[in-house]
C-alpha cells in the first residue's frame, strides 16, 4: 500500500515539474518553434537578440522556423533587453506578412504549415502598408473595412490595376491611387470582385500601378464596378491575347492608323481568333482607320469556312476551318459569302433559314450540283442565281429550304450560271418548300427537269432498257423461226 502511494506521488510530481508555466525554460536567439511539443510555452529570452541576424517570416503570427525572441520584440512583446514570453502554436497559415516593427524587419513568405503568435488566440495582425487582400482573416468577408497608417504612397509594395486591383496588391497603397485616401491613412471599404482578364497599369495620385493580365479575385472601393472597360491596346494585338481567354466579351481601345499597318484578318463579319483584333474592326465597319476607338469583342466558336473580302480599305484573307473565332456583335448574323454551302454546322438540325448574299458570288469558283434542286455541298449564293432568286451584280438575302436527297441531279446553265450533273446524294435544298422552278430562264441555254424528273429518267431508263433488249432479241428469234419456216416450206415444195 505504501509503494502505491509513494509512485502516485512521484508520478504527480514529475506532472508538476513538467508544467511550462511554472518552470520557464531559457533559450537562445536562435531558438524556434519546431522542436517544441507542448501546445504553449514559456521561452526565456536572453538580452540582445535585435541586432543578430535569425529570420523572422510573419506579423502576429510567425512561421514556426522563425526566431521565437526577435519575433517576440518584433511583436512588442519583450525589448532588446529579454524577458519572458509566453509561445502559442498556431495551425499554418496560407501567407505571412513580412513588415519592420521596432527595429526588426520580418519577412513575407508563402503557406508554411505550421506557426506560433504570443496569444492563445491568433491576433489580427496589424494593417500595414503592405498588406493585402491575400490575407487569411479577409477569406469569410465580402466587403470589410480597414484603417491605413500613414506614408503608404512611399511604400514599396505593389498595386496592379486601376479602379479594380489584383488581390495581391496593397490595400492602402491602393486606396490612394483611387483616391479614397491621402497619405495621412485613415478608415477605407474595401469590396471584394471578381477576377478580371486584365488590369490596367496607369499613374494616379502619386502612385504608379502596374499592369497585370489575369488574376482570379479582386478588390475596388465601391460596390458596383464593373469589368474593366476600354483597355487601349496595340494595333498588332490579336484574338490569342491571353487577356481575351477568359471572360466571354471585353472592352478595348484601339489606336489610329492600324490600316496601314501590317496584320492579317481572315474572315468577315467574323473573324479567326489569330487575326489582327483593331484592323478587323475597321474591316468590320466598327471603328475608323483615322481615329481608332471603343470596341467591343466577343469570343465565338470556331467556323467551318471564312471569307475574304476587301472592306473599308482592310483586305480579309479566306480559310478554312479554325477552331475559334471573335466578333463585335454579341449575335453576329451569319457572314454573307459565296462559299458557304448548306454542309455548315450552323444549319444542322434546320429545315428552313436566311442567308444574306454578297454581289458578285457568280464569278466565284465554287461549284454548284443541279437543278431547282441542289447538292448540299452546293454554294447557296451561286446555287440562288443560279435559281433566279437573286441578281448577281446585287446579292441580298434568300431563303433556303434543306430537303431530302435525290437519286440524281442535272446541270445546266442558267443565268449565266452553270450547273454540274451530279449522282445521288443523302440531302438537298432549294428556294422554295416545295422545290418548284421559279423560272424567269431568261438565259437558259438548256431546259432540264429538275431532280424528280431526272428520278423519273433512271427509272424510265431501268424499264425501257429490259423492254428494247426484249424486243431486239424477240426480233432476232422471230426473224430465226421466219427462216425456219421458209425453209420448211420449200422442202416439201421440193
Amino acid at each position: 500500500m505504501h509503494e502505491i502511494i509513494l509512485k502516485v506521488a512521484f508520478v504527480l510530481l514529475i506532472v508538476d515539474i513538467s508544467d511550462a508555466s511554472t518552470f520557464p525554460m531559457t533559450y537562445t536567439c536562435a531558438t524556434n518553434a519546431r522542436e517544441q511539443y507542448d501546445m504553449f510555452f514559456p521561452v526565456q529570452c536572453p538580452k540582445g537578440c535585435a541586432s543578430r541576424t535569425y529570420g523572422v517570416w510573419g506579423n502576429g503570427v510567425y512561421t514556426r522556423d522563425s526566431s521565437i525572441c526577435r519575433a517576440a520584440i518584433h511583436d512588442g512583446r519583450i525589448s532588446d533587453e529579454g524577458g519572458e514570453v509566453i509561445v502559442y502554436k498556431q495551425p499554418g497559415q496560407r501567407s505571412y506578412v513580412g513588415v519592420e516593427r521596432n527595429s526588426i524587419r520580418s519577412i513575407s513568405f508563402g503557406y508554411w504549415r505550421g506557426a506560433f503568435s504570443f496569444t492563445p488566440k491568433i491576433p489580427d495582425t496589424p494593417i500595414t502598408c503592405e498588406t493585402p487582400l491575400e490575407n487569411e482573416r479577409f477569406d469569410l468577408l465580402t466587403d470589410f473595412q480597414i484603417t491605413c497608417p500613414r506614408g503608404c504612397r512611399d511604400s514599396s509594395a505593389n498595386v496592379w490595376g486601376s479602379s479594380i486591383y489584383t488581390y495581391h496588391s496593397s490595400l492602402c497603397k491602393s486606396a490612394i491611387h483611387d483616391g479614397r485616401l491621402t497619405n495621412e491613412g485613415g478608415l477605407v471599404t474595401i469590396y471584394k470582385q471578381p477576377g478580371q482578364a486584365l488590369y490596367k497599369g496607369e499613374e494616379k495620385n502619386s502612385v504608379k500601378s502596374l499592369f497585370m493580365d489575369y488574376s482570379h479575385i479582386s478588390f475596388s472601393f465601391t460596390p458596383n464596378v464593373s469589368s474593366v472597360n476600354d483597355q487601349p491596346v496595340s494595333c498588332h494585338i490579336t484574338g490569342r491575347d491571353s487577356r481575351f481567354t477568359v471572360q466571354a466579351s471585353f472592352n478595348l481601345t484601339c489606336p489610329s492608323g492600324c490600316a496601314n499597318i501590317t496584320g492579317n484578318v481572315w474572315g468577315s463579319g467574323i473573324y479567326t481568333q489569330d487575326s489582327a483584333v483593331c484592323r478587323a474592326a475597321i474591316h468590320d465597319g466598327r471603328i475608323k482607320n483615322e481615329t481608332g476607338g471603343s470596341i467591343t469583342f466577343y469570343r465565338q466558336l470556331g467556323q467551318s469556312s471564312y471569307i475574304g473580302l476587301e472592306r473599308n480599305s482592310i483586305k480579309s484573307l479566306p480559310y478554312g476551318y479554325w477552331k475559334k473565332s471573335f466578333t463585335f456583335s454579341a449575335n453576329p448574323p451569319d457572314p454573307p459569302d459565296c462559299t458557304t454551302t448548306a454542309e455548315n454546322w450552323r444549319f444542322f438540325n434546320q429545315n428552313k433559314f436566311e442567308f444574306s448574299c454578297i454581289p458578285s458570288c457568280a464569278e466565284t469558283t465554287n461549284n454548284i450540283w443541279g437543278n431547282v434542286f441542289y447538292t448540299t455541298e452546293s454554294s447557296i449564293c451561286k446555287a440562288a442565281i443560279h435559281d433566279g432568286r437573286l441578281l448577281n451584280a446585287d446579292g441580298g438575302i434568300v431563303t433556303v429550304y434543306i430537303q431530302p436527297g435525290q437519286h440524281s441531279y442535272n446541270g445546266t446553265e442558267r443565268n449565266s450560271v452553270k450547273s454540274l450533273p451530279h449522282e445521288h446524294s443523302s440531302s438537298s435544298f432549294s428556294f422554295t418548300v416545295n422545290g418548284t422552278d421559279n423560272g424567269g430562264d431568261s438565259d437558259a441555254t438548256t431546259i432540264s427537269p429538275g431532280p424528280s424528273g431526272g428520278q423519273d429518267n433512271g427509272l424510265y431508263a431501268l424499264l425501257i432498257i429490259p423492254i428494247v433488249l426484249a424486243f431486239v432479241f424477240g426480233g432476232f428469234l422471230w426473224r430465226r423461226l421466219r427462216r425456219r419456216q421458209r425453209y420448211v416450206k420449200y422442202s416439201s415444195d421440193v
